[in-house]
Formats: structure tokens, sequence, C-alpha cells
């Protein structure tokens, strides 16, 4: 009896929303540290995924301060430290301290961040002394196809404030990470539960995807709390690289009635490149099917994809067809990983 195998393409596309949230401590004029404190905490894979910031991750942050006219403090590393308690309060089980603190006088902080970087250089410019002006981080990152980064940057900002002679500091400000690439991961699965076992999956090789290039953050109207906003763009990137997917040893593909299957390796964080003509070529699936090693080149409809969202496709095999499910989900673009400051 022969076998075939067939593959069948299917897209899918969703998003979801994201919150922002900001109070304050009024308390003497005794200066507090500025830290940072994620929201919540769980395992991550490769990406940081949902509002979560792992602990054994550090970031980078500047913050300009707006009042003044000048810089308060240069890129500063935060690390994970535990336990934050402020006059006898526990404020945060987890928070990242750089030994940064609120100035003792009433003025307006703005803070850019970044996280999770491999890369060369992270160049910053405030601009003049007006606060008006739209400053801006560039960070070029090198080759990220073996190390997988998940390069994120956030921006935020906080304001001391003075009645009589007591100073006001922001008990935290909401920092809303966001994503610089996209995460294309595969999960696999056997059609019937009689094939189970029957075929191996060696490996998943993304074509043509982009793993470097510069990075370009912008945050517009810095003093003005009703018209803020953070952009960022990629230009100068890298040549295009035929990448394994990370992480996987070639293994049988158990069956699965229904859902995604199991996860292939930890996915891959490639650059959008901004081009008509998409952002990688296409992925090879190696497999082994009675003894014998096969190789199918699977084009989907669309090869274009976006910074900040997560592309899953779900490969479904039996003896008769491969059904590919090409989806997007949900990322920090919408869903953010959540750091409030001190």
């Amino acid at each position: 009896m022969k076998k075939y195998l067939y593959l069948i393409p299917v897209a899918a596309l969703a998003m979801t929303a994201c919150t922002n949230e900001s109070d304050e401590f009024v308390g003497s004029s005794e200066s507090r540290e500025i830290s940072f404190m994620p929201v919540n905490q769980m395992a991550t894979r490769t990406a940081v995924d949902g509002t979560v910031f792992p602990t054994t991750m550090d970031m980078t942050v500047a913050a300009f301060d707006a009042t003044n006219h000048r810089e308060f403090f240069g890129k500063t590393t935060f690390t994970h430290a535990d336990s934050k308690t402020y006059d006898g309060e526990l404020v945060a089980k987890d928070y990242w301290t750089g030994g940064k603190y609120w100035p003792l006088s009433p003025t307006y902080i703005n803070f850019l961040a970044y996280a999770d970087f491999q890369g060369s250089t992270a160049t910053l410019n405030w601009g003049s002394d007006d606060p008006a002006t739209n400053p801006t981080l560039a960070l070029v990152m090198t080759d990220n196809s073996s190390e997988q980064k998940d390069l994120m940057y956030a921006w935020g900002y906080g304001e001391v404030t003075q009645s009589s002679n007591t100073l006001t500091f922001p008990k935290y400000v909401a920092m809303q990470f966001k994503h610089a690439q996209a995460w294309i991961t595969f999960n696999a699965r056997a059609k019937d539960a009689a094939e189970t076992n029957m075929i191996t999956l060696n490996s998943i090789t993304l074509v043509g995807a982009k793993y470097s290039g510069t990075y370009t953050i912008t945050y517009t109207n810095g003093r003005n709390t009703s018209s803020q906003s953070i952009a960022g763009a990629w230009s100068s990137l890298g040549d295009a690289q035929n990448v394994v997917v990370p992480n996987w040893t070639p293994a049988t593909i158990a069956y699965v009635a229904s859902g995604d299957g199991q996860a292939i390796g930890d996915g891959l964080m490639i650059v959008p490149d901004g081009t008509a003509s998409g952002d990688f070529t296409k992925f090879i699936i190696e497999y082994v099917l009675d003894s014998k090693t096969y190789t199918y080149e699977y084009t989907p409809a669309s090869t274009d994809v976006s910074q900040g969202n997560h592309y899953i496709y779900n490969i479904v095999f039996d003896l008769h067809e491969i059904e590919i499910t090409p989806t997007v989900l949900d990322w920090a673009d919408q869903t953010p990983v959540s750091v409030p400051i001190f």
C-alpha cells in the first residue's frame, strides 16, 4: 500500500488590547529610589509572552529631566531584587533596581528603556535642551540568528510635586514594553491515533529571514502627557539567512485529537523588513516516513510579518495529508509587558 503526503494551509489573525495604570505615594521630603516592578511573572521560553517580565532579565533605562532641560541619568542597568518596602509597608515582592532616586524638587522625568538586546551599540540622543523635541534611541542589533533575543523597548514619565514642605513621588509609572521583532513558532501532531509515532520530524528551517539591523526608537512630545507616544523603525538590515528552528531534537510525532499539538523547538525572532516581497521566503519540513527521509517546502499565502505579532504554524500529519494552519496570535504590542517605576 502506498502512502501519500499533502499539505493544506489555512490562516487566521487575532490581537488583544493593552492597559496603562498609575498611582501616587505622598510621603515626606526623603528621596525615593526609582525602581521597576513587573505586574506578574511566569516561566518563559525564547520570547517574553504576555504581561510578563522574567526575573532573570535585566533592563537598561535612561531618564531626562524635562523641567530643567537636561539628562537626569544616562543608560543604567536595572537588575532584579526581592521585596521592596517603604515606611514599613511591603510594596512589591519583586522589583528592578539601578541605584537611582527621584530628585528632591518638583520636576517631570521622562524614561526610555530597552531589554534583551543582542547588539553592539545603543546610541541615545535626547535632542536639544527643549523638552518638546523628540529624543531617539538607536539600537544596532548584531546577528541574532543564534541568540534569538527578544528585543523590547518602553517609555514612561513621572512627576515629583511639592505642597508646602511635602514632596509627592510617583508610586509607579507604567512602562509599556513593546517587541521590536516578529516571533514565529511551530507545533505538530498526528491526525489519527493509528498513525502516532509513524512520522519522525527531523527539523524545520525558515528560509530567507533577517536577524540584524538598526532599530531606531523615537519618543514624541515627552512633556505633553496628552500626546506622548513612542514608535520604532528598522533600517540597515543584514542579509537574509536560512535558520533551523532551535532546541528541537528529531522525534516522532504523537497523536493529539485536537488543538496545537507539541511545540517544535523555541521558535524564531525575525526582523520585519517592510518590503513588498515578504519578510521570509518559505519554510522547509524534513521528516522520516517508513525509514525514508523527505523534505517539503511550504510557502504561506503571505510571508509578511509585523513587529509585535506572534505567528504560529500548526502542522498536522497523517498518512494522506499534512495540514498546516498558520495563525497570528496576541503578543506584546497589544498585550505589553507592564513594568512600573517607583
